[in-house]
């Protein structure tokens, strides 16, 4: 039998022993836990930064669709170089997510859409030579990197009854308004896309346009449809002579006022039709056959 003094230190050692193996299991235990807390930590970081991400991406998509209804209320184009600049600062490369989450947005809320403007045609033929030598030198498609505003509404709600003139400036003005630049860019392309300045002038003359436009003066009228993009007024120069002016339908008439509304306007205006109305109407809008039912039964878009 071992003396009291050596059993006395077995005990002591078994349960040094013990508290030892247990102090291991609680420290593996709380590195456990702290690993299991620090993994929490990280997802819990990681869901707070991607909600925090999508939540500035709402805002900035929310900014475009402030910035594309300013331009429209101007009658300005969206360029993509101020969405840039004034929508997405510091990320350009958000572009395209942003893009179609502002379209989604316009158009669930406002039955609108943007739409990219066709290129502004070359006139001169200084600007057909400067653009030719572009193509040559470049593959790319041509873009015009600038947008307007469209209604997505169906047909059937494209009435005067729900989409009313503006009441700014003035419901009247506003009517008048749409109404001459639709008149002007029809004569435009009733007369095979260009129209002389003189043919212009002899046409507003017969329409009393001086005293039926009750916005500005014809000549002011005519500079704003210039500024915004319905027509373009081309100057020739020319040596001695006297400089030719001739006017033809800008980027914004040619998606504002289609071939269908033109054809609405002339149905409108003319009153009772000949028997040809429809064949005299597709050759005056260049329009082919395959298009006559579209042609001549539709109504003017707001």
């Amino acid at each position: 039998m071992a003396p009291p003094q050596t059993q006395g230190r077995r005990r002591t050692a078994n349960h040094g022993e013990a508290d030892e193996a247990d102090g291991r299991r609680q420290s593996r235990r709380n590195d456990q836990s702290d690993a299991s807390d620090a993994s929490e930590e990280d997802q819990t970081g990681d869901v707070d930064m991607e909600r925090g991400a999508r939540d500035a991406e709402d805002q900035v998509v929310k900014k475009l669709v402030r910035y594309a209804l300013a331009c429209e209320y101007a009658r300005m184009p969206i360029r993509r170089d101020g969405i840039r600049d004034k929508v997405l600062g510091n990320n350009p490369r958000s572009f395209k997510r942003v893009f179609e989450g502002a379209q989604a947005q316009l158009q669930r809320v406002f039955g609108m859409e943007m739409v990219e403007l066709p290129v502004k045609e070359k006139r001169t033929l200084k600007e057909k030579q400067k653009a030719n030598a572009r193509k040559a030198a470049s593959q790319s498609v041509a873009s015009s990197r600038q947008y307007i505003l469209v209604s997505t509404l169906p047909r059937e709600y494209k009435s005067q009854a729900i989409i009313s003139p503006s009441r700014i400036p003035s419901t009247a003005e506003e009517a008048a308004y749409v109404g001459f630049y639709t008149m002007v860019i029809s004569l435009v392309v009733l007369n095979g896309g260009e129209l002389s300045d003189t043919k212009l002038r002899r046409y507003l003359t017969r329409l009393n346009a001086g005293q039926n436009l009750p916005i500005d003066k014809t000549d002011n009228v005519l500079q704003k449809l210039v500024r915004q993009g319905y027509v373009d007024k081309v100057v020739e120069r020319s040596d001695g002579d006297e400089d030719t002016v001739t006017w033809c339908v800008g980027p914004r008439g040619r998606v504002e006022v289609p071939h269908e509304s033109i054809a609405a306007v002339v149905t409108e205006v003319w009153g009772e039709l000949p028997d040809d109305f429809d064949k005299r109407l597709q050759r005056s809008l260049g329009v082919h056959e395959t298009s006559r039912n579209h042609v001549g039964n539709s109504t003017p878009e707001e």
